[in-house]
């Protein structure tokens, strides 16, 4: 199905229940958000069949989701093009002090289920835990450049974990070699733990420095 396609059938599924109909990238992949005026289960069942199902949220969630889920939002704030319908992204703010809060939960949480999934997963379990580290990553180190100010005019992945490894003082080196094994550009090492234990360092670091960073906005 075509882009075009895609964005027909919503609109004729939806209707003028449909506000906007956003295109966002968030780590490798591109997504759609459909916001809706008001989504009950008759709007659900409606999109179900579709290839591609959009992520769906009424106006006032995409309001009032902003300081709950900040990285989400901001990820869709600094990668997006409307496709129909009115920009509701626009006038969207993220506070940093609730950015701090989900980015210390966020650390935190992955580090427990990487050391958990890492006593559990052997073979190709633990190489496929391994590739999903970096888009997993993605929206969280773009929330850590947005977090300090640091520079946003990235163009690649190399070069937004080289901005957060000099803003941060920490070794990114185990995104960018896991980054190259995803796109085929480098081969994965036989001494696959040693990635994991990279990994675990990285979390653990950067939970600590956002533990003790102050925040203000």
């Amino acid at each position: 199905m075509t882009a075009d396609t895609q964005i027909e059938k919503l609109t004729d599924i939806l209707g003028s229940n449909l506000v906007a109909l956003v295109q966002y990238h968030t780590g490798d992949e591109t997504r759609l958000l459909a916001v809706c005026n008001h989504i009950d289960f008759t709007t659900l069942r409606s999109i179900k069949p579709l290839k591609e199902v959009p992520l769906v949220m009424t106006k006032e969630e995409l309001t009032d989701g902003v300081d709950v889920f900040p990285i989400e939002f901001l990820n869709i704030k600094q990668h997006y093009e409307v496709l129909h319908g009115e920009d509701c992204l626009a006038d969207i703010t993220i506070s940093k002090k609730h950015l701090r809060h989900q980015l210390e939960f966020e650390f935190r949480s992955k580090l427990i289920h990487l050391r958990e999934e890492y006593l559990q997963f052997k073979g190709k379990d633990l190489e496929h835990l391994i590739l999903a580290a970096v888009p997993t990553l993605m929206p969280i180190l773009e929330a850590l450049i947005h977090l300090k100010d640091l520079r946003n005019d990235w163009i690649d992945a190399e070069e937004l974990f080289r901005i957060v490894g000099d803003g941060y003082g920490i070794d990114t080196q185990v995104l960018k070699d896991i980054y190259g094994i995803r796109h085929k550009t480098a081969k994965m090492s036989k001494d696959k733990e040693q990635y994991i234990e990279h990994l675990i360092r990285i979390l653990s670091d950067i939970g600590e420095i956002i533990d003790e960073l102050g925040v203000n906005e």
